[in-house]
């Protein structure tokens, strides 16, 4: 059977998903607006062009006299579209981090690099917020996976846990949610990645799959534009005993249709609790039956 690619990095289309995808690219309009009303800030300045790429050429010259190093190195992350965020890191020369989209620049740091703990810190030229399409991770941990080297956020590991249990990790393009060493996106690999020991559970050898059980009142929450973000809370039929734990994902598998993903916010021995959060008070809401699975679905039908 032909394999089937997954969807674009962080987009859904469902018959009921046309709106939301207008409204988010409200947020993505808005959010460029933004970037370009803050052209005057010093990080778009051409001293900061300048100095930006005098790093970027020390520290590649420092990647290349290093080879193979544990995390040094030309790193990538993003969807080829709004978010485009190339990174380069050595122990010596520091960091250059940008923030590319579809209207030019939208962020750039660049500063030190300290491993403390097997925590890589950065320091900050320019103020650091993570918010709309600026910012970046203040604390990664290096994880390592065969030859491969990635760069996670420190608070965000159960995340990158997610991203494997869905199947979008290891990826074989270079887009994706999570600072991958250029070039690496082609080296196979087999097993887990190392994630810190604390983690490991997080890491599923195969599918946990559930069933929604009951569905509560949703809550709405205000978004920056004019649409509110729906939380719909849901019973689940899987807990502790299935390998369940906080954090997790599980997206939905029946209906088909229901492109939709559920993060675990509450576990007992056998259920477990889940939020189900949709852009549009007006989007249908989860259904007692649905079928949830913690693989993607697009993943599901490639193994098939």
């Amino acid at each position: 059977m032909n394999k089937v690619p997954p969807p674009p990095l962080g987009i859904h289309v469902t018959r009921h998903g046309i709106k939301t995808c207008l409204q988010l690219f409200l947020v993505f309009l808005l959010a460029s607006a933004t970037v370009a009303a803050d052209r005057d800030l010093a990080k778009y300045s051409d001293s900061a062009d300048k100095n930006a790429k005098s790093k970027r050429q020390a520290i590649l010259a420092e990647i290349k006299q290093l080879g193979d190093h544990e995390w040094a190195g030309e790193y990538y992350a993003g969807d080829g579209l709004g978010m485009n965020t190339p990174f380069v890191i050595a122990p010596k020369s520091g960091y250059v981090f940008e923030w590319h989209g579809c209207v030019g620049l939208y962020d750039r740091n660049y500063g030190t690099a300290t491993l403390t703990n097997g925590r890589i810190h950065l320091s900050f030229t320019f103020e650091n917020q993570q918010q709309g399409f600026q910012g970046i991770a203040r604390e990664f941990i290096p994880v390592s996976w065969g030859s491969r080297r990635y760069l996670i956020p420190a608070d965000d590991i159960v995340g990158f846990c997610n991203n494997f249990n869905e199947g979008r990790e290891p990826r074989d393009i270079i887009h994706g949610s999570y600072l991958l060493r250029r070039g690496d996106e082609q080296k196979k690999v087999t097993g887990f990645p190392k994630v810190p020991k604390e983690y490991e559970p997080y890491l599923l050898a195969k599918p946990i799959e559930a069933t929604i059980t009951e569905v509560r009142p949703y809550t709405t929450r205000p978004s920056i534009i004019d649409f509110k973000f729906k939380d719909t809370t849901v019973i689940i039929d899987a807990g502790t005993k299935q390998g369940l734990r906080v954090g997790m994902e599980l997206t939905v598998t029946q209906p088909r249709d229901a492109v939709n993903s559920l993060r675990i916010t509450k576990v007992e021995n056998t259920r477990s609790e889940a939020v189900m959060t949709q852009a549009g008070e007006d989007e249908p809401g989860p259904k007692k039956g649905w079928r949830l699975s913690t693989q993607a679905p697009w993943k599901v039908k490639q193994t098939k």
